[in-house]
């Protein structure tokens, strides 16, 4: 991180020099406007005195409170404890990136010199032009903008980014700026590809972080708050800051959400069922039924290794279990144990054969069927279909009836800004210190899927929480997110070395498992894959892949949103919208051009899907009939919550 600070001081200088070599464009510019200025002056005088006035009018407590965060902020330092992260950005790697980077952009000034020449005067001119037209606009007149934020960019919707002129070149000046660096970093030629793709990550997280809406006098929502509270708003919200970390060993995430307002079993996970098997490594639930006649195959859910279960049975009105149990489904679901150090040699296999496969044996057992459906989502889905590859060749009755994959990745080589975290000398750096604990904790891959939409997951919130002094909205989705189960060290370790730095599902027998080659081909199972359009953690055409790979059994749909309010759609919302395309397509490029877009929720779509694999409708005594461990939500989905 503090290589990352670092990194953000060096885009300022940057920045700084960029501007000084602007200087001796602008003296003929500012000649021009002196006159101009001369009649604005009154106008200034006259805001210059509503500034002083603010200034004086400050309530006497603040300079007061002030002094009161220094004390506190010096005490912190003292007593803040040796950061216990595991460091996911090396400072090595990164500044070894800088190096490699800087040396490329030389050599390409260089050898293309009067091509950069020319991408910095037009950087440049928009500069002169951008300042010609605010002070166009100080006069009174109606100018076109330079540049406009991307319509998906929030930062910058409060109405004073507009109105105001100094705010809107603040805005304005800051995305130029993000362009011509954003476009530096994608125009070099003759660099690693590896190396190319952390350096526009760095960039990004660099730009980002430099945004003005993240100061507290650039940013005007946070100038009007500290005016209507006479600057109490940045007190308490540094108070805030210095307290959050001190209780986290130091650069916590702001809050997603209100986390007192929630608690498992409570207000999350309370479907009624109970827990009918169980291994050290899950436990396996059995929700009770709320139709008289089920299908006659299950349905057995699979979260990640890395989430609770409860995604899909968050609370009644938006609860995945829920709405299936209603359309007629025994619904099954595979809590994972949060591990500690004890289960450190726990790999893929373990979790594909002893939790996968075992929770499915059992499911039929119980249910007295030969087959099932199964459903699983992200990583989940990663072991599902490893595991279906695995019976493929080992099994010759196949007791999966149907293979269900939500935002589940395939081929890890479209995994997008993620694969910034993985590379040998990143994974060598990163096993040495998950080996040291035995596990990777939870938090830290919600720390690197924020880092993926830092601007909406970080920053806004650090906005919101520790410049406005707002208090964070409860939602249900966003407490799961921070509810993490760790993962065990060799689990982790080879998840990331065999199937996503090597990417051994796109190669037929690369990856074992027990022994035996996967080679996803061999699948015939009739699989539904779901993936997601805004997606930042499985970009959709990753998900695709298993398409492309399984084309005359794989349904493929494309939803709306991302990769959690995507999945978690329900119907009565009539939210968003997903795609579904009949026609054979060469890449996932043409399957878009050539699909169909289906408003609101993808789930009746899916359940028209299932109910082919699903049988017939019985009456069943299986809910009497089947032993009770526990009720739900289960020991082992509750062994942690995420700290308040």
């Amino acid at each position: 991180m503090l290589a990352l600070l670092n990194g953000i001081l060096w885009g300022y200088m940057l920045h700084s020099d960029l501007v000084n070599e602007t200087e001796h464009k602008e003296e003929n510019l500012v000649k021009k406007t002196k006159t101009s200025a001369k009649k604005s002056k009154a106008n200034t005088d006259t805001a210059n005195e509503k500034s002083y006035k603010f200034f004086a009018e400050l309530h006497p407590d603040v300079q007061q409170g002030m002094d009161k965060l220094n004390d506190f902020y010096a005490s912190f330092i003292e007593k803040i404890p040796q950061p216990a992260r595991l460091d996911l950005f090396s400072a090595e790697i990164m500044s070894k990136t800088f190096a490699e980077t800087h040396k490329v952009l030389v050599d390409n000034f260089v050898v293309k010199a009067e091509e950069w020449d020319g991408k910095q005067r037009n950087y440049l001119s928009d500069l002169e032009v951008l300042l010609q037209r605010t002070l166009d606009r100080l006069q009174g007149a109606e100018v076109d903008p330079v540049i406009t934020p991307n319509s998906n960019d929030r930062r910058f919707k409060a109405s004073e980014w507009q109105e105001f002129p100094v705010f809107d070149y603040l805005k304005q000046s800051y995305l130029l700026h993000s362009k011509y660096m954003n476009g530096l970093m994608e125009s070099l030629e003759g660099i690693n590809v590896k190396t190319k793709e952390k350096a526009q990550f760095y960039m990004r997280s660099i730009l980002d972080a430099a945004s003005p809406t993240n100061f507290p006098f650039s940013n005007p929502e946070v100038l009007r708050e500290t005016i209507r509270t006479q600057g109490q708003n940045l007190i308490k919200g540094c108070q805030k800051l210095l307290d959050d970390n001190l209780k986290t060993n130091f650069l916590s995430l702001p809050m997603f959400t209100n986390l007192k307002e929630f608690k498992v079993g409570e207000n999350l996970a309370i479907t009624p069922g109970k827990v009918v098997y169980e291994t050290p490594l899950f436990q396996l639930l059995y929700f009770k039924p709320t139709v008289a006649e089920v299908y006659e195959r299950p349905l057995l859910i699979i979260p990640p290794w890395i989430n609770k279960y409860y995604i899909f049975d968050l609370q009644s009105e938006n609860s995945f279990v829920g709405w299936m149990l209603d359309q007629g489904f025994s619904v099954f679901v595979v809590s994972w144990i949060n591990p500690d150090e004890t289960y450190e040699s726990r790999g893929i296999s373990d979790y594909v054969l002893d939790g996968v496969l075992d929770a499915v044996l059992n499911v039929l057992k119980i249910s007295g069927q030969e087959k099932l459906n199964l459903l699983a989502y992200c990583a989940g889905g990663v072991a599902a279909t490893i595991l279906a590859g695995y019976l493929a060749k080992r099994i010759e009755k196949n007791p999966i009836a149907s293979l269900s994959l939500l935002a589940a990745p395939i081929d890890f080589d479209k995994m997008g800004d993620l694969k910034v975290f993985i590379c040998d000398e990143q994974l060598n750096h990163l096993e040495k210190r998950v080996k040291e604990i035995g596990y990777l904790p939870g938090d830290e891959m919600v720390r690197v899927f924020s880092m993926l939409r830092a601007n909406d997951l970080i920053w806004s919130n650090y906005v919101n929480t520790y410049l406005l002094n707002k208090e964070t909205f409860p939602l249900d989705f966003l407490y799961w997110n921070c509810d993490t189960t760790n993962v065990p060290a060799t689990l982790h370790m080879e998840y990331l070395r065999n199937v996503f730095l090597e990417n051994r599902l796109m190669e037929p027998n690369s990856l074992q498992i027990n022994g035996q080659g996967i080679d996803l081909k061999e699948i015939t199972t009739p699989i539904f894959a779901f993936a997601t359009k805004s997606d930042h953690i499985v970009p959709w055409q990753s998900t695709y892949a298993i398409k492309e790979i399984c084309p005359k059994n794989t349904t493929f749909v494309l939803g709306a949103s991302g990769h959690v309010a995507g999945i978690v759609n329900p119907v009565h919302r009539n939210k968003y919208c997903y795609w579904t395309s009949k026609k054979a397509a060469k890449n996932p490029a043409a399957w878009v051009e050539n699909s169909i877009e289906t408003k609101g929720s993808w789930w009746p779509e899916w359940y028209t899907w299932i109910k082919e694999y699903s049988g017939e409708k019985i009456t069943t005594n299986m809910w009497n009939n089947t032993p009770n461990i526990e009720a739900a939500p289960g020991r082992y989905v509750v062994s942690s919550s995420p700290t308040t």
